[in-house]
């Protein structure tokens, strides 16, 4: 048999369920228990003559079983129902993903992409350019704590993260690639705000000698994957409370910071 012919039947089982959302939800229903057609028909919402074919079509293949005008799941219907469910969750996030997959960076992120399922993405738009920006800001203006790796500084962010520091209690601490840091430097507005966030004592940054490939903030409980293509401002963020995600983001900064060296604060004048 080839491997072709070894394909065929389960694809051939996964597209029968998956062009049809009223098949996944009747039997999605009927792992719960014997339920009735007009039980079954007030809980899927499909009508009536549809209900009929599909519980035929179920019955055909042994996933279904009727008993005294009540049908459940078999063992089978049940494992079917089960693992199309997991496939389903697998692919959750994909749509949402490959709006933006364009700007990952080169080799990726460090998880499984199967931890994103639920997160938000907010992107660029003709109408709001900025809208990642912005969306960065407004979480670090409600934060207490936030940590960041970055290539790149925004002023937009920087002034954020200077009102939370020195008119707030926003603990900051960062790791800037040399390049970033040298654009704070040179910019007179931007050097004073530094200074001044290095004067509260809430504000340690290190600077890496390297590539970084993305930025990333933990901002309290939430990680802010920023998606650029590495120019400059982000054209889409990725908002995820995961946890699995949110170790990679810390031993990420960890490791980081082992290979970095603490910011002197007189370079900006503190």
């Amino acid at each position: 048999m080839s491997g072709a012919d070894l394909l065929g039947a389960p694809l051939e089982e996964l597209e029968f369920l998956a062009r049809s959302p009223n098949r996944v939800a009747v039997l999605g229903a009927l792992t719960d228990g014997p339920v009735g057609r007009y039980d079954l028909e007030d809980e899927t919402g499909v009508t009536r003559a549809t209900l009929g074919r599909i519980l035929d079509d179920f019955e055909a293949r042994g996933w279904v079983v009727e008993t005294d005008r009540r049908y459940e799941a078999t063992q089978l219907g049940a494992y079917v129902s089960r693992e199309f469910g997991a496939v389903l969750e697998r692919f959750e996030p994909v749509p949402a993903l490959e709006a933006v997959a364009q700007w990952f960076p080169p080799d990726g992120f460090g998880f499984d992409l199967g931890h994103l399922a639920g997160a938000d993405v907010i992107r660029s738009s003709r109408e709001n350019v900025l809208a990642p920006t912005a969306h960065i800001s407004r979480r670090i203006r409600e934060a207490e704590h936030v940590r960041l790796i970055t290539y790149s500084v925004l002023p937009g962010v920087l002034d954020v993260c200077w009102r939370g520091t020195v008119d707030g209690q926003l603990e900051l601490e960062g790791v800037l690639e040399v390049a970033a840091v040298n654009g704070v430097g040179t910019d007179p507005h931007l050097r004073e705000q530094a200074a001044e966030m290095f004067e509260t004592g809430r504000s340690t940054v290190y600077v890496y000698d390297g590539d970084i490939p993305s930025t990333v903030f933990v901002i309290d409980d939430l990680v802010l994957l920023c998606l650029s293509g590495g120019e400059g401002a982000p054209l889409a963020v990725i908002e995820t409370t995961d946890a699995a995600v949110r170790s990679w983001a810390e031993a990420m900064m960890d490791e980081l910071q082992r290979e970095c060296v603490p910011l002197d604060g007189s370079m900006f004048g503190a």
